[in-house]
């Protein structure tokens, strides 16, 4: 028996380094800015860093350097990226034992192009990631007492099944959706509605249901049996659920890659569940804390704090009235 089994997708990620890399504002861009290089030129890249990514294996590192029994179940390709990605969970004393291997089409890739702000632009190839089926899960080997879902390539059947299947053996259900989840609104908040801890960042849950502000915390704390979690960056996170609502407060940090921040936030904050189930207000500061240490390095992984790191002393958490 698991404490945790993390299912998602698994990525080889390469990071590019170059000083020709320039921000410029635009006010047609959804983020107000581009990351731009001339067409047609030949640019200079002075490094390259090779590290492995995706949500379902991201979550799973968190999880292990908190003390917790996990295993990873993601899709690879029959590849040397797959092969390294199962070296990497041994690495961090991950169960390999659950991950799918695809003879057909290869392991994920994520191409980043990472500024001097820490902030990046993706490109990415989804590769054997973006088609998981149910009828290639192990589901006889699926038994832990808690499920954290994070990006299925927008198969909600998938998302769907696992639920149940937790509900039958009296487990419980952490989601962390992606786009191609999120896109499909009305099937998708069924889901939400059943699982235990549901995780978006400010953006995302303001496009999905369409409000802000106060609407949307009033909104979403109706949402699901637990607790819904809003991140925003440096502007801190909500815990919202029917009966309470939660804010954590962190000081800006120093980013170097803010890739995984969400990643480490959340399985951070379920870990703390999952270790001190009645209090709420470490969840947010392991959280929190993960997060803040996760963003100081380069990849997803690599800053994640372990059990017996300290948290970060000047935390403020608070309780709201919304």
């Amino acid at each position: 028996m698991y404490d945790v089994i993390t299912i998602g997708s698994a990525f080889q990620d390469l990071y590019l380094f170059s000083k020709n890399f320039r921000i410029i504002k635009d006010r047609q861009s959804p983020s107000g800015e581009d990351e731009c290089f001339a067409l047609g030129s030949k640019i200079e890249v002075e490094t390259i860093l090779r590290e492995i990514g995706g949500g379902g294996t991201n979550t799973a590192a968190t999880f292990a350097r908190q003390g917790l029994k996990v295993a990873c179940l993601a899709k690879i390709g029959d590849d040397a990226a797959g092969e390294e990605i199962i070296k990497t969970l041994k690495k961090y004393n991950i169960d390999s034992s659950l991950m799918i291997t695809d003879k057909d089409q290869p392991t994920a890739l994520g191409i980043f192009f990472l500024a001097k702000t820490g902030e990046r632009t993706i490109l990415v190839y989804r590769g054997a990631s973006a088609d998981f089926q149910a009828k290639q899960i192990p589901w006889l080997k699926l038994k832990s007492n808690w499920y954290y879902v994070s990006s299925l390539g927008g198969n909600l059947q998938v998302l769907e099944k696992i639920i149940a299947h937790a509900k039958r053996h009296g487990a419980k259900v952490a989601l962390n959706p992606g786009k191609t989840e999120l896109a499909k609104k009305t099937r998708l908040l069924l889901s939400l509605r059943k699982a235990q801890v549901v995780l978006l960042n400010r953006e995302e849950a303001e496009m999905f249901f369409g409000l802000s502000g106060q609407a949307l915390l009033k909104k979403v704390s109706k949402v699901t049996q637990g607790w819904f979690v809003i991140t925003d960056g440096e502007h801190g996170s909500w815990a919202l659920s029917p009966k309470s609502a939660w804010k954590v407060q962190i000081r800006p940090v120093k980013a170097m890659d803010t890739t995984g921040a969400g990643d480490a936030f959340g399985s951070g904050f379920v870990a703390g569940l999952i270790k001190s189930p009645n209090d709420l207000s470490y969840a947010l500061k392991l959280g929190s804390t993960n997060a803040a240490a996760e963003v100081k390095l380069i990849g997803a992984k690599n800053g994640l704090i372990t059990s017996r790191t300290p948290l970060i002393a000047n935390l403020k958490v608070q309780r709201l009235r919304i």
